[in-house]
């Protein structure tokens, strides 16, 4: 949100202008060199307050540059006037004595043209009239600061900012200095940069804060076109009563940080859009590299952006930690409230999003923004509801690229909610070249312990999404409605839970559609069923070029199971894939392979070495069902003694099963029809299929209890 300014703005162009500005010092001479030209130099020094004062007037009516010692600690008493003017240009060495204003005034005032240096002081208790701005220093022209402290100092009443310095749209330059305690009503704890350009390198700026009108950048606020660059420094247990804890950029600022730390921070403001414990990016260009972002706060009721707040700007956070932050609302790490987010070689770990209502504990999108997760680590985030690593918006666009997406947790109670690494709602979402392994959605109905898509369109491509867990449903992907595809990627060994625990890699809730290609479904397992992959009705979910290997599913009941896929009355397609070594292990689990209560198409794919308890080692399907299955090889699969039918094929009920082409050989069933087994309500017929080498104490190859069951034309009659 912008902070109301004191004085008329600059008409400068954004990102563009604090480009220039930070081009200008690049090819010119150094604030600190030009202050310290050698031409017409004169030399004094001052014991007292009386002394400096005299000593700055006389450097004032002198063209050149003035030396300036201190002898002494100075402190104001009131008597002698306010804040000294400084009008030409000065180098004053304090030779580590002190400056005390005694809340007099302020220090010093640099005029326009004028050049200060301030050199190995303590600056302190610096106080002007109610309303201004710039506690220490108010700078006009240029300002250099060395190896000095500027303690205490503070700006009151409507409209004050900068508790230490105010930079009126000109040049300060800050090195190996500290900054501590100061304070300010409006923004800018320690230094408000109103335009102009503020470089800080190896500086301190520790327990500033600003009041709560509104009570933006606890640190470092800036107002307007400016340009601020932060190299090498410690912003440290700054508050701020709204946002930016740390520091705070405009809409038109350019605002880079470098290899610097931000720790400890806090900013209150209770609204949705506020907060940014560390840093807050009101519409600028912010680049943050390099550098540490741990351990802030927002505070506020709805508070977001722990670490860092985007509020539609542009945000590059490069070989960068952000770590240990927490928000109440959203984005424990990072909140991009629109604009433009780029995560680039960095890593986001261990932060939380709290219960307000928990969303995204790494990084959170509102809105119709753009994010770009590229190369990082995502890891040890915990959001209350959902996202436990990253969360997309409604309307967002958030690319995943060469990641790793790691030990999240989201704890949403709700079946809509979860999904421990990534969250979609309803935006657009691709992960490609990426690792989504080791999260959790915990929460009761939990879903999507590696990712959950609800009703957007997710894309996950070239990735690996293994060792996730969920409580209710798709362990490692949830598809609430929407459109997903999965592509050259695999799913391997994760977990659906016992609420009731379904998709053990994957789960579809509603008339969605999911596309899953070229991809390995390898050792998941789920409590209930599908073990690798689950349909529900009325999605549309087509498997192509594919394995699905080693999967459990282990429902009791004689319509649960699936180790390999399970269809609940959807739409599922099967293409030119391997479906092996998948169990339903319940006590009647049954559909080995694949369990189908809805409408199934398999074309060109092998069945091999799946087991069921009950029956359809292979395949079960049950209901009024139509399948078509053609060049389908079934072999070695088997089903148990409870009863134990079907070691290949089992229909169940009055089911429509045509299967032309293909072989089912060296299957078993304890019971009967070790290849295939037809109901009393069934109708099979086979065309062009190898039926031989099954074992079944009754009828080894095929089975049919009343249906109609015909072998190339040939009715195969019913077994009393």
């Amino acid at each position: 949100m912008t902070t109301p300014r004191t004085r008329g703005a600059r008409l400068l162009s954004g990102a563009a202008a604090g480009a220039l500005a930070l081009a200008a010092v690049a090819a010119t001479p150094s604030l600190a060199q030009a202050a310290e030209r050698p031409a017409a130099e004169r030399s004094s020094k001052a014991g007292n307050e009386a002394g400096l004062r005299a000593a700055v007037a006389r450097a004032n009516r002198k063209d050149g540059l003035d030396r300036l010692k201190l002898r002494d600690d100075v402190r104001f008493n009131g008597r002698l006037g306010g804040a000294i003017e400084v009008t030409d240009d000065l180098v004053l060495n304090a030779r580590g004595f002190t400056i005390d204003a005694k809340g007099v005034d302020r220090i010093f005032t640099v005029a326009d043209g004028a050049r200060l240096v301030v050199k190995n002081a303590r600056l302190r208790g610096g106080a002007p009239a109610t309303g201004e701005s710039g506690g220490a220093i108010l700078v006009n022209g240029e300002l250099v600061v060395r190896n000095t402290s500027m303690l205490a100092n503070q700006v009151t009443g409507t409209g004050a900012s900068g508790g230490a310095v105010f930079n009126d749209g000109g040049k300060v330059l800050i090195s190996d200095s500290r900054l501590a305690r100061n304070t300010a009503t409006r923004a800018g704890g320690a230094i408000e940069a109103d335009e102009g350009l503020t470089q800080l390198i190896g500086t301190r700026m520790v327990k500033n804060s600003t009041g709560d009108e509104p009570g933006n950048g606890g640190a470092l606020h800036l107002t307007g076109a400016g340009a601020v660059e932060i190299t090498s420094s410690w912003v440290g247990g700054n508050s701020a009563g709204a946002e930016g804890g740390g520091l705070w950029n405009s809409a038109d600022g350019t605002f880079i940080v470098d290899r610097t730390r931000i720790e400890g921070n806090t900013a209150g403001g209770a609204e949705a859009d506020q907060g940014g414990g560390g840093i807050y990016n009101d519409g600028g260009f912010l680049q943050v590299t390099g550098s540490s972002i741990t351990g802030n706060t927002a505070t506020g009721a709805a508070g977001s952006g722990g670490g860092l707040l985007n509020n539609l700007g542009t945000v590059e956070v490069v070989e960068t930690t952000v770590a240990d932050n927490e928000a109440p609302r959203a984005g424990g790490g990072i909140e991009a409230n629109g604009g433009d987010t780029t995560v680039r070689r960095s890593s986001l770990t261990d932060n939380t999003a709290g219960a307000a209502p928990g969303n995204g504990g790494g990084l959170h999108i509102t809105g119709t923004g753009t994010v770009d997760v590229v190369g990082s680590v995502v890891s040890g985030n915990t959001a209350l509801a959902e996202g436990g690593g990253l969360w997309n918006s409604a309307g967002g666009v958030f690319t995943v690229r060469g990641s790793e997406i790691t030990d999240n947790v989201a704890a949403g109670a709700a079946a809509d909610q979860g999904g421990g690494g990534l969250y979609n709602e309803m935006g657009d979402l691709t992960v490609r070249g990426s690792t989504v392994t080791g999260n959790t959605a915990p929460g009761a109905a939990g879903s999507g312990g590696g990712i959950f898509n609800n009703q957007g369109t997710l894309a996950v491509v070239q990735s690996d999404v293994s060792g996730n867990d969920a409580q209710r449903a798709g362990g490692a992907i949830e598809a609430n409605v929407g459109t997903t595809s999965v592509l050259r990627s695999s799913l391997n060994d994760n977990t659906a839970g016992a609420a009731p625990g379904n998709g053990g890699a994957f789960h579809l809730t509603g008339a969605g559609v999911v596309d899953v290609a070229g991809t390995e479904v390898r050792g998941n397992s789920a409590s209930a069923e599908g073990g690798g992959l689950w349909n529900s009705a009325g999605g549309t979910f087509t498997v192509t070029g594919s394995e699905i290997v080693g999967n459990t599913a282990g429902g009791n009941d004689a319509d649960q199971g699936g180790g390999g896929l399970y269809n609940d009355g959807g739409t599922l397609t099967l293409r030119d894939s391997t479906v092996s070594d998948n169990t339903a292990t319940g006590t009647a689990g049954s559909g080995g392979g694949l369990l189908n209560k809805g409408t199934l198409e398999v074309v060109g794919t092998t069945f091999d070495a799946n087991t069921s308890v009950r029956a359809g080692g292979a395949i079960e399907t049950t209901d009024a069902t139509t399948v078509a299955l053609r060049d389908v090889v079934m072999t070695g699969n088997d089903t148990g003694a409870a009863p134990g039918n079907g070691g290949g094929l089992h229909i169940t009920a009055a089911g429509v099963v045509t299967y032309d082409g293909g072989r089912v050989t060296g299957n078993n069933a304890d019971n009967e029809g070790g290849g295939l087994w037809n109901s009393a309500t069934g109708v099979l017929t086979v065309t062009d299929v190898v039926v031989t080498g099954n074992t079944a104490p009754t009828n080894p190859d095929n089975h049919n209890d009343g249906g109609v069951f015909t072998i190339d034309g040939t009715p195969v009659p019913a077994t009393p």
